[in-house]
């Protein structure tokens, strides 16, 4: 007995390909950028010891980053400046890994639009200046505990 499975849409394969091959390298990425902090420990943009000892006295995640860097990170200019550091390339790999929707409606716009999903691809286009905005750092939330 042979089993029929629906054809998934050609936008649907893209978009689910793009995120899982960029989702893999993303945790790559972020797996190797912690081995070089702890293998080249004064190759960091921060010490991880002095931060460490930031985090268990106490201080809040905006303390910590303005000790540590002195500027709170617009548009990712911590990583970008530090990108051969251990946790440099392990920011990288955490922004890839947050905006991995932006980087795959890239190449699934253009097949929705071969379909004349034209809804579909303006909500695509909504979505990726939304992920674009919550990416640059441009809004700044502190959370309480």
């Amino acid at each position: 007995m042979t089993e029929d499975r629906p054809i998934v849409p050609l936008y649907n394969r893209i978009y689910g390909d793009v995120v899982y091959w960029i989702t893999f390298a993303a945790c790559i990425i972020s797996l190797v950028g912690p081995m070089f902090s702890v293998i080249w420990p004064d190759n960091n943009a921060m010490n991880p010891y002095f931060t460490f000892a930031l985090v268990f006295e106490g201080m809040s995640g905006a303390e910590i980053w303005m000790a540590l860097y002195g500027d709170w990170p617009w548009l990712h200019k911590i990583w970008w400046e530090n990108f051969f550091t251990g946790d440099g390339f392990t920011m990288f790999g955490m922004v890839v890994g947050c905006t991995v929707a932006f980087w795959a409606l890239i190449p699934t716009i253009p097949a929705l639009a071969r379909e004349k999903l034209w809804i579909y691809v303006l909500f695509s286009l909504f979505v990726m200046v939304m992920i674009a905005i919550a990416a640059s750092g441009v809004f700044e939330m502190e959370m309480n505990s």
